[in-house]
């Protein structure tokens, strides 16, 4: 039974697919016939044939055709005839079509011929036409975004996105744990070398004994030597006799003449 459905549905699958195939090119030739139809009313137009030219736009527009200028050109018949409320609904219909297919370009290209007041009245409804198309597109938009948000499916962009978890404070080790003193703080000796050092000359200084202290309190010596010696009355430092009359520092006796070594010639 399982392998029935399967076949029917597969059968089902292919003759749709055929008969969308074949929808396609039945819909490109009728296209294709319309702007043959549209063309011919285009080249009426530009003969001055506003007749035919109306007559073969009309049969493109009631055949289907999707192509904004048939309307355009239609219209464009109508006002030369004298029937501006024709035109300017033919003109709604084709910026309706040019919104919503597109096309801009080959209908500016077409239109470039046609000039004048009646030019400016059908951009302003073209402009229209498209403002219109871009405001119903922007109301399907936020309508679809509502009933996705009411169904608690909020589209992906529009989803917030989880706030990231703050990360744990580290755990930062006291550096200086182990040198806090429980209880009262003690103040350290500032000298840092005194268990390594020492003091270098405490084997080298004597006690001082009885008769060096008993010396140390004794007066000093009478007068200035500080070598406890009396300073000659000649002002000889080196204890030596008084000079001569001749001024000799060397206790000499000068001879009678200049030479101060008192060797007669």
């Amino acid at each position: 039974m399982s392998r029935r459905l399967l076949s029917l549905a597969t059968l089902a699958a292919v003759l749709g697919s055929g008969t969308a195939m074949v929808n396609q090119e039945v819909f490109a030739q009728n296209q294709s016939v319309l702007a043959e139809v549209y063309g011919r009313g285009v080249h009426a137009y530009y003969a001055g044939n506003y007749s035919d030219a109306f007559d073969n736009l009309t049969s493109a527009i009631d055949g289907g055709t999707r192509d904004p200028r048939a309307y355009y050109f239609r219209g464009i018949v109508s006002h030369l005839q004298g029937r501006p409320e024709q035109a300017e609904a033919d003109w709604k219909e084709g910026a309706e079509l040019e919104a919503a297919y597109g096309g801009g370009y080959y209908v500016g290209r077409s239109l470039s011929r046609f000039q004048g007041s009646a030019r400016l009245k059908l951009e302003q409804i073209r402009q229209q036409a498209r403002l219109e198309a871009m405001t119903k597109a922007a109301k399907r938009s936020n309508a679809r975004m509502n009933e996705l948000s009411a169904g608690g499916r909020a589209p992906a962009a529009n989803r917030a996105a989880p706030a990231p978890t703050a990360p744990a404070n580290p755990k930062v080790d006291n550096p200086f744990a182990d040198d806090v003193a429980t209880g009262n703080p003690e103040v350290q000796n500032d000298d840092v070398l005194k268990d390594v050092v020492g003091n270098p000359f405490k084997d080298e200084t004597p006690a001082p004994g009885p008769a060096a202290a008993a010396g140390a309190a004794g007066a000093a010596p009478a007068g200035d030597d500080p070598f406890g010696g009396s300073a000659p009355a000649g002002g000889d430092p080196f204890g030596g006799g008084g000079s001569d009359a001749g001024g000799d520092p060397f206790g000499g006796g000068a001879a009678g003449g200049d030479d101060p070594f008192g060797d007669p010639f």
